[in-house]
């Protein structure tokens, strides 16, 4: 029995060292950028794999255990090291996200959460004219609405309790898919938010249309005066190399950062989540809290996020 479960632990701990590897050259291939996004899984492995290799008195495999948890460690704890923010601010806004899932219609859960968090902005994702229908009681709190046409089909919608000083409907990348840039002013200045949901990366077509997408988005993004926000289900977690590139030309930080991984998906595959959900902020948004919120049913959590401007 012990050579048996010894051998497995061999192959965990060389598979955990492949994929912590393979991850970094995901601008090669689209398999490659797939490994990328399991981080914590490989962490919390080569936990497991270190403990049991001590145990068996495996030095070797041990050592390697030890590389595996090193090179994750270091791109996995540090989401949970605040950032360093001296300016104060005292005018808050609170965002929900969610991604509800086309197939859901579990339409009164998502009401029931709104309520409970009484966010300023809501944005909902791969809603339809269905969702709309059932979420049209939410405009008393939140009576500005913008609801692109394919939102009643498969799209975002915005709602607001601030009025929209400019609206901007955006074809960002080759997917055909709508991206929404809102201003709202808050403490007297004029607050861009923009929003997009770029494809699944998976086959390789749709890997290239999200690269696209992202592309497109951060050079838009570029251009818009701070303050400045991203939002959306953005199919990519922190560890892709297309994540880090985004963030570094962009300049933005996401709103995670200090208050840990907070994975949102898939919620049928508790310990394969993945954090695919963000809130980019630029350096003059100061992040109060940001949360999950509880499940409305869809294979997405909500993201919650209050930011002070």
């Amino acid at each position: 029995m012990k050579p048996f479960f010894l051998k497995r632990i061999k192959w965990l701990v060389a598979i955990i060292l492949l994929f912590s590897l393979t991850g970094y050259l995901g601008t090669r291939h689209w398999t490659f950028e797939l490994t990328s996004h399991f981080k914590v899984q490989y962490f919390a492995l080569s936990v497991l794999c270190v403990l049991i290799c001590l145990w068996l008195r495996q030095w070797g495999w041990a050592s390697l255990s030890l590389l595996g948890l090193i090179i994750n460690g270091i791109v996995v704890l540090p989401w949970y090291f605040p950032s360093v923010q001296n300016h104060i601010q005292n005018h808050s806004l609170s965002i929900l996200l969610s991604n509800v899932n086309i197939k859901n219609k579990n339409y009164s859960a998502l009401v029931q959460l709104v309520a409970a968090e009484n966010p300023d902005i809501l944005i909902v994702q791969e809603g339809n004219r269905h969702w709309i229908k059932h979420l049209k009681v939410l405009e008393k709190t939140l009576p500005y609405v913008e609801a692109p046409p394919n939102s009643y089909f498969f799209g975002t919608v915005i709602y607001s309790r601030f009025p929209f000083e400019e609206t901007q409907m955006l074809s960002l990348g080759r997917s055909g898919r709508e991206s929404i840039l809102v201003k709202i002013k808050i403490n007297h200045k004029m607050v861009s938010l923009l929003t997009t949901h770029p494809l699944p990366p998976i086959p390789e077509g749709l890997f290239e249309h999200r690269n696209s997408q992202l592309f497109e988005v951060q050079s838009f993004i570029k251009q818009l005066p701070t303050p400045k926000m991203l939002i959306g289900d953005l199919n990519i977690s922190m560890w892709s190399p297309f994540y880090s590139q985004l963030t570094q030309e962009t300049r933005l930080i996401n709103a995670r950062q200090g208050f840990g991984i907070l994975p949102t998906w898939p919620t049928f595959l508790p310990v394969l989540m993945i954090p695919i959900d963000h809130c980019l902020v630029s350096p003059d948004i100061k992040v109060m809290k940001i949360k999950t919120g509880e499940s409305i049913g869809s294979d997405h959590l909500p993201l919650i996020v209050e930011v002070a401007i």
